[in-house]
């Protein structure tokens, strides 16, 4: 694909970093008008989100490392989120637990957050998966398909001149569909918290079965990846989320 968007001298723009970039703008923007809808303040919102996203880099680039130790060469290199090499889990857990923390701390309504905080990740997860699409990370086993990806940039993170499934820009159309059905969910919910289960059960649902032609180790039994054992764990936690609060708000 295009991982180099362009060059001025010595300075390089990645597609990555840029398309990362266009998600959280977007996120932000969305978050802060679902916000204003919850009486949520916008100052502690917007607060709550920049941190959440440094920790949030700052988590799935450890991630990508632990999983990928032979890129770490230079160790500065760790900071290079720009170039791609990303894990979603990692960024998931730092940065949940930077929001939760902050969320605490200046009394923000956890669950109502978290509902709007899943509607809006989603949309800037999708404008990340086209960064992954260019920069060519994530990406999927061979195959034969006339919808098969064939990356040919020397830049590209992906095997070059071989076809390949076109798993990121599957998991963009995912994320912003996620995002959509969330967002429907929202206007119906029963419960504040509700949502950010359904988040987990849908997302969690999807990375697994997509996980099966991405070309990432599967190392349990033979067939199932490390992302594939988390994602079930994730939709057992957001179908318990769910019933939690649903559970909960009756007995009030």
């Amino acid at each position: 694909m295009h991982p180099i968007l362009f060059k001025i001298g010595p300075f390089t723009v990645y597609t990555f970093g840029v398309m990362v970039a266009i998600g959280i703008i977007c996120a932000y923007f969305i978050l802060i008008k679902l916000g204003e809808k919850e009486g949520i303040n916008t100052n502690d919102l917007s607060d709550l989100m920049v941190w959440t996203v440094i920790s949030g880099f700052i988590g799935a680039r450890i991630f990508f490392f632990l999983y990928n130790p032979k890129y770490l060469h230079p160790i500065w290199r760790i900071f290079y989120f720009w170039e791609g090499g990303l894990v979603w889990y990692g960024g998931f857990l730092f940065g949940f637990i930077t929001a939760l923390y902050i969320a605490k701390k200046k009394n923000i309504p956890i669950w109502k957050t978290a509902d709007i905080a899943a509607i809006a990740g989603e949309v800037g997860l999708g404008f990340g998966r086209i960064g992954c699409t260019m920069a060519g990370c994530c990406y999927g086993k061979i195959c034969h398909s006339r919808f098969a990806l064939v990356f040919r940039d020397p830049h590209s993170v992906a095997p070059l001149n071989v076809p390949l499934y076109p798993t990121e820009p599957v998991s963009s159309a995912a994320n912003f569909l996620i995002a959509a059905i969330l967002y429907l969910l929202y206007k119906r919910r029963k419960t504040p918290g509700e949502i950010f289960g359904f988040y987990f059960i849908f997302y969690g649902i999807f990375r697994f079965l997509i996980e099966f032609w991405r070309a990432t180790p599967k190392t349990y039994f033979g067939t199932l990846s490390n992302n594939q054992i988390m994602s079930i764990f994730m939709v057992i936690l957001g179908i318990a989320l769910v019933i939690y609060r649903r559970k909960a708000s009756k007995e009030v």
